[in-house]
């Protein structure tokens, strides 16, 4: 088989104009030739092909007890593809089949598939340095107890925040109201006691002052985002070990836009995204993609009275306007794997570099004093395979992330390669974890593995 990159593949995209700084497109669900869907065999990559077939039995357990509606399944060995598989459908109500070009939210996985490529390109760049402290670029934590928070406490996790800020209870009245209120739009309800919204700082219109969206109906102050870092400051740190907090990417995001002038989104698409023709990998997807090309991630979410299908689910990312460094990226599984394999490739893709090679070793090897943590990327846990996000035949030399939402990514250095998964397990509710119950990530990962055998 000829060998050929995807991007070099795609077809023009159908329609494009302006909005605002960002490039709008509406890409059609058939952008992707036939050509690019082709593959190699595992057999041409020391893998067997007999083996890789029980991952459709994995998945297939996992539909039938419903821990999730459908995923993708992608995997290259030596920069070349050799499993690339859609399977069930967007909801279990609808006959919308997951396809290449379904986006799926990445949740977490988009710290490491976004924000951290910026800080990676940034301090590859001389912008910033690991030994930094945070407030050289973020005032509003000087003369705080978090003043010499560095950017490797951020990406080790070590800089004792709490898990999450939850930065919507900024936003919620105080005391109950009732379930009869007029405006259903503008209520919330946790813990089967119905709250309602401060209307100084949600509407169900935009406005020039309402300008942020955060649901097809929910509109949030544009200003929201200030005061969310002022929570932050105003944040009680916890011991400075191993915490793994949303709010530690949350500032890296801020730093990365302080340091590079511009906005998170706009700038991973002009270094990263864009030059390597990824079309299924974006901030706020509707943007870019219809509505019917991205799988919904709740049914009915808490906070904005419906279902969730191209808003971020992730609460404070949502809040902060569905571009955050925690949260808020969406993609297809072939356009992650891409992503994973330029970091792979010691920065280079299709003969273009993105990153130096030094850059991509220190990010990708170094690993915090606990041994939990890399830079940013996940690790696997060596002898605790009841504890580890990866299977129990990954080598320690493997980094990557996982997702809330029902999502993975593992890149093996050693194997040469990279496994993509995405789901949204979280649709209806993400009430009962299945997919981690039932190992159906890691499960898939152990048989890539004994297909080397």
């Amino acid at each position: 088989m000829r060998k050929t990159r995807f991007f070099a593949l795609l077809l023009p995209i159908i329609l494009q104009g302006l909005a605002g700084n960002r490039l709008f497109a509406i890409v059609s669900a058939d952008t992707i030739p036939l050509e690019a869907h082709q593959l190699y065999s595992p057999e041409e990559v020391g893998m067997h092909s007999s083996t890789l077939k029980r991952i459709e039995k994995i998945v297939s357990a996992g539909m039938k007890a419903k821990a999730f509606p459908g995923c993708q399944v992608f995997i290259m060995k030596d920069g070349k593809p050799v499993y690339d598989r859609c399977f069930g459908s967007q909801t279990y109500e609808s006959m919308q089949m997951v396809t290449p070009n379904t986006l799926y939210d990445l949740a977490s996985l988009s710290k490491t598939t976004g924000t951290l490529l910026a800080i990676m390109k940034l301090y590859d760049d001389g912008k910033l340095q690991l030994s930094d402290s945070a407030s050289r670029f973020l005032p509003f934590l000087r003369s705080t107890d978090k003043e010499n928070i560095t950017i490797t406490d951020l990406l080790f996790h070590e800089t004792g925040f709490q898990a999450s800020l939850d930065c919507y209870r900024l936003t919620i009245e105080r005391k109950a109201c009732s379930d009869s209120t007029q405006d259903t739009t503008l209520r919330v309800r946790m813990n089967s006691t119905t709250y309602q919204y401060k209307p100084s700082w949600v509407s169900n219109l935009p406005t020039n002052t309402f300008s942020s969206q955060i649901s097809d109906s929910l509109f949030i102050l544009g200003t929201f985002h200030d005061s969310a870092m002022s929570m932050i400051a105003r944040t009680r740190l916890r011991s400075k070990t191993y915490l793994y907090s949303c709010i530690n990417f949350i500032l890296l995001k801020e730093i990365a836009e302080i340091a590079s002038g511009r906005p998170l989104d706009l700038y991973l698409d002009s270094v990263f995204y864009k030059p390597m023709g990824l079309i299924n990998m974006t901030y706020l997807p509707l943007q870019t993609h219809p509505k019917e090309a991205i799988a919904p991630t709740l049914k009915r979410d808490f906070l904005r009275n419906g279902v969730i299908e191209g808003y971020v689910h992730d609460p404070d990312a949502a809040f902060l306007g569905g571009v955050s460094g925690n949260a808020g990226l969406f993609a297809s599984t072939r356009d992650v794997a891409l992503v994973n394999q330029m970091l792979l490739n010691a920065g280079e893709l299709d003969g273009k570099r993105y990153l130096r090679a030094e850059t991509c070793k220190t990010f990708t090897t170094t690993t915090s004093a606990s041994g939990r943590r890399g830079l940013g990327f996940d690790k696997p846990i060596p002898g605790k395979p009841g504890h580890s996000p990866c299977c129990v035949s990954a080598p320690n030399e493997v980094y990557g992330h996982t997702g809330y939402t029902g999502t993975c990514c593992w890149v093996d250095p050693v194997n040469k390669l990279v496994y993509v998964f995405l789901s949204n397990r979280t649709y209806p509710n993400d009430g009962v974890n299945k997919l981690a119950r039932m190992g159906i990530r890691t499960d898939i990962q152990e048989v890539i593995y004994q297909s080397f055998k």
